[in-house]
């Protein structure tokens, strides 16, 4: 007889909490970004950043895990390539079937998430870029889908300064087989100065489209270019965003090879959130 899955507790603290459907898209896929409080940052690279991330997100609730990578190539001046993937397992549970209180097996909902963009430089201030996205997601065995999604940004850049507006997460519904459920698409205003050498100040505010504001503030200390110390605070006003948390990072660099860690406190839901990056740039 077909399996009975136990799936409502799952459904409702992904689209209800949420609001909407794979979470994992507003989840930092950058150590630096988490340690600073989840504003995004740009790579500093000059022409190849390539890094692979592993992290356990929300531990002492949802116990997720989450690995990945991503690269940037800089062809010329102008043009820039970035790849992404990455891939938010929650933690299993066991199936229930008709004919005893457990089937002796387990499901872990999960994510997946890949995708490929570009930036051009229209001049030395200016920047356009765009990023798309393939979205697969599974909260049961027989509840899986999968859609497409992207990005939009536009950058003005100084010396010292930069700022950024962007739409992300811009896409269809995606379907667990009944009803679809939007993805957490939203508008992102970045901005970041560097006051003084080695110093990085750092804030975003997003407006997701459901109806919720999130707010990070973070900050850099390079010392020497090889140690970075960074930390930062990230405020939501509504369950459908990441909940509030502060967050405090390290990150070493040598001979172009770099190693990051964040770790995230102040926080019920999120609290000994974890990730690390390993990675090499030039």
């Amino acid at each position: 007889m077909k399996k009975i899955f136990v799936v409502f507790s799952l459904v409702l603290l992904w689209q209800v909490s949420y609001a909407q459907a794979v979470p994992a898209l507003l989840i930092p896929s950058d150590t630096r970004s988490m340690a600073m409080g989840g504003v995004t940052m740009q790579t500093d690279a000059d022409k190849l950043d390539v890094q692979a991330f592993y992290g356990m997100w929300a531990p002492k609730t949802a116990d997720n895990t989450m690995i990945g990578g991503n690269a940037f190539i800089r062809f010329g001046e102008k043009l820039g390539v970035s790849l992404e993937g990455r891939v938010f397992k929650d933690k299993p549970y066991e199936v229930i079937t008709s004919q005893a209180l457990s089937g002796g097996t387990t499901f872990s909902p999960m994510d997946m998430i890949v995708g490929a963009g570009a930036s051009y430089s229209l001049t030395k201030a200016f920047t356009i870029g765009a990023k798309a996205r393939m979205v697969q997601s599974a909260i049961a065995a027989d509840a899986k889908g999968s859609t497409f999604c992207g990005d939009v940004s536009f950058t003005y850049s100084r010396d010292f300064y930069s700022a950024t507006i962007a739409m992300r997460n811009l896409g269809g519904r995606i379907s667990y087989g009944g009803a679809g459920y939007t993805l957490p698409a939203l508008a992102a205003l970045q901005g970041e100065v560097k006051p003084v050498e080695g110093l990085t100040a750092a804030a975003e505010v997003d407006l997701l489209f459901a109806g919720c504001a999130m707010g990070s503030l973070g900050l850099e200390y390079g010392i020497a270019d090889i140690v970075f110390l960074r930390g930062g605070l990230h405020y939501c006003n509504s369950s459908k965003g990441i909940p509030t948390y502060a967050s405090l990072g390290l990150g070493v660099q040598f001979a172009g090879v770099h190693l990051d860690a964040a770790f995230l406190t102040a926080s019920k839901t999120l609290g000994n959130s974890l990730m690390f990056t390993l990675g090499y740039a030039f």
